[in-house]
Parts: C-alpha cells; structure tokens; sequence
C-alpha cells in the first residue's frame, strides 16, 4: 500500500514528508522566532503539506499578523526609549558635567561643559568643552561637580573643635 501513495504523491507533486535538516541552528528550542524565521517555518509548512493534512492557510495569515504586530511594537518600544535618551542628552547642552574614565583599576574625573551630543554605534554620547572625544552616557557620574571627598584626619580635627571658639583665623568652628 505504500507504494500505491509514493506512486500518487509522484502524481500530484507532492514532495517526501520524511526530511532531514540540512541546517542547524545555534539557537535552543523555545527561542525567539523573528519574522523571517517565520516566514521560512511557513514556506516549509506549505512545501511539506499532504493532501490528507493541508496547513491551514487562515491560521498561518493570522499568526504573521500578530508577528507583525508584536514586531510594530517592539519598534515603538525602542523609539521611545531612543527618544527619552534623546531629550536627556540635550537637557545636559550648557551643563557642567563629572565623566568617570577608567585608568586601570583607577576611576579618573573629567570636569567639563557638554557643548553637544551624538550617537555612536547605536547609543547616545555628549561632548565636552568642544573637543571631540565622545563620552557615553553612561560615564556621566555627576551633572556638576562631585563633592570632595576628606580625609579622616580633616573630619576629626573638625569635630574636636568646639564650634563657639574662633580658631586663629577668627573663624567659629
């Protein structure tokens, strides 16, 4: 008998259903599946369809709808968020800023006026006092000047002091 439906499977142009995957994937089952990737999964839904087991036409279009949907979006989510990345950048035109660049296992302080902002490789930079180095964002410590920091030493001497003595400069403590 099942020569008889390999024999009408040549009739009609059917292909075998029985396929081996001539490509892997580095991606685990469950993945996220983009529109392309959809679209391949159709066109071999199609191809591989039997004359007692059609694919369902209606179910596929609605699906690729929903992708279509969910991918809209995902592209609004992102323009928003490039947005608000956008407008912060700008707000910083005119400010005094504290980058922090990394010197080897040393945290080095850049004071300096954003004078303009940009984009580089996807993620948004300021510039400072009209130079052209460009820094991240995220490098932004401060909007001004962090405070300094003082030494035990200078913390202790000042709570010693008794704060109605002047001190030799005439000064209350």
């Amino acid at each position: 008998m099942s020569d008889y439906m390999a024999d009408l499977a040549s009739v009609y142009g059917t292909q075998n259903t029985s396929v081996t995957a001539s490509h892997s994937t580095s991606k685990s089952a469950g993945g996220d599946l983009d529109m392309d990737g959809f679209l391949k999964l159709m066109v071999a839904s199609f191809q591989n369809q039997s004359i007692d087991d059609t694919t369902d036409t209606s179910e596929m279009l609605n699906q690729m709808v929903q992708m279509s949907v969910i991918q809209a979006i995902s592209n609004l989510s992102t323009l928003v968020s490039d947005s608000a990345n956008l407008s912060y950048a700008a707000s910083l035109v005119g400010k005094e800023v504290t980058i922090g660049e990394r010197d080897g296992s040393e945290i080095k302080e850049i004071l300096g006026t954003v004078t303009g902002t940009g984009t580089l490789n996807g993620r948004q930079v300021v510039f400072l006092n009209d130079e052209e180095t460009p820094y991240f964002l995220t490098d932004i410590m401060a909007v001004g000047r962090l405070p300094e920091i003082k030494s035990a030493g200078a913390e202790q001497e000042s709570a010693e002091r008794d704060p109605h003595v002047p001190d030799e400069d005439g000064a209350l403590g």
